[in-house]
């Protein structure tokens, strides 16, 4: 076992998801999340939060209440601190920074606000992101990570409802269409996963989706420790709803179809962006042999289109 939050070793691990695009996601790990597939220990993509500045001074934060419930660390990547008015706080991950996973910081001026948890908060801050006096909007990694924001919040809706908006919005006229899917229903909880593929790249987007009954608000709230994947010291409630998520249904619907995709990146919204961190984190281990790795990972394959009008969803 590794703490996973230690400085590389050689040699680099297969790197199974390239990205990892979260918002508003608790933290998942007792030391940040290093990505063993490449020497900076960065993962691609971008973490996103909610903060507004209240105060004569500002000097009041209000900050998204999910990504903020927890004492753990976030993992390394590029970090965006979405702001309403004037300048986004943008935060590259290097080797030396990571992204600053220790974000956002804990203070006596520091609020947890769900009202800023919303798809609202994070797509109308998206739209209009500056950093340093200057519109980010247009920079390729606030238009992807806009793409994916309508993936994250679409989880929530029914297969009909989905398609049906879907179909209407950005992602669909960007190529992307849905090629996988599943609902693993456990008591009360309904947990769909989806899978996307962009047509003219062939990379593909696992998505989960995020906290939807007060059962599930229980699993973000139980954070004792536990092992997963080769990790110690893992938030047990993401641990265990990624363990069941990667079950038969996984087996039958989604992993033998990422062995077709180009590149593979994660999406999710709250928990579903804990659960994509911590997919990420394992699925780059390298730990072959362990039961929680073999459970998730696949084999890569020759990059094809997905057929869209799979018959075998549950």
């Amino acid at each position: 076992s590794t703490a996973g939050g230690e400085p590389q070793a050689k040699p680099l691990a297969k790197e199974l998801v390239q990205e990892a695009w979260t918002f508003g996601a608790p933290a998942t790990h007792t030391s940040p999340f290093y990505n063993k597939a490449r020497a900076d220990g960065c993962f691609g993509g971008l973490r996103c939060y909610t903060e507004d500045l209240k105060g004569v001074n500002k000097e009041i934060k209000q900050i998204d209440a999910a990504a903020i419930n927890n004492f753990y660390p976030h993992m390394r990547t590029n970090t965006v601190v979405l702001r309403n008015e004037g300048d986004s706080l943008y935060e590259p991950c290097t080797a030396e920074t990571g992204g600053h996973p220790d974000w956002p910081q804990r203070g006596g001026n520091v609020f947890e606000e769900w009202r800023l948890h919303q798809e609202d908060d994070y797509q109308s801050r998206l739209k209009t992101v500056k950093v340093g006096g200057k519109s980010m909007a247009d920079e390729d990694i606030f238009k992807k990570a806009y793409i994916y924001s309508i993936f994250a919040w679409r989880s929530y809706e029914t297969l009909r409802e989905a398609k049906a908006s879907f179909k209407k919005s950005e992602a669909a006229n960007a190529g992307w269409r849905l090629v996988g899917y599943f609902v693993d229903v456990n008591g009360e909880d309904t947990d769909p996963v989806g899978l996307l593929q962009e047509e003219s790249t062939l990379d593909c987007a696992v998505v989960f989706t995020g906290t939807n009954t007060f059962s599930e608000l229980f699993t973000s709230l139980v954070s004792y420790k536990a092992s997963y994947c080769g990790f110690n010291g893992v938030h047990v409630g993401y641990r265990n709803e990624l363990w069941t998520l990667t079950g038969k249904y996984w087996q039958s619907y989604i992993k033998p179809r990422l062995s077709s995709c180009r590149r593979v990146i994660c999406v999710g919204h709250s928990l579903g962006g804990a659960l994509c961190e911590l997919f990420a984190a394992c699925a780059n281990s390298g730990h072959v042999g362990n039961a929680d790795f073999d459970r998730l990972a696949w084999e890569v394959g020759e990059p094809k289109l997905l057929p869209k009008d799979f018959a075998d969803v549950q």
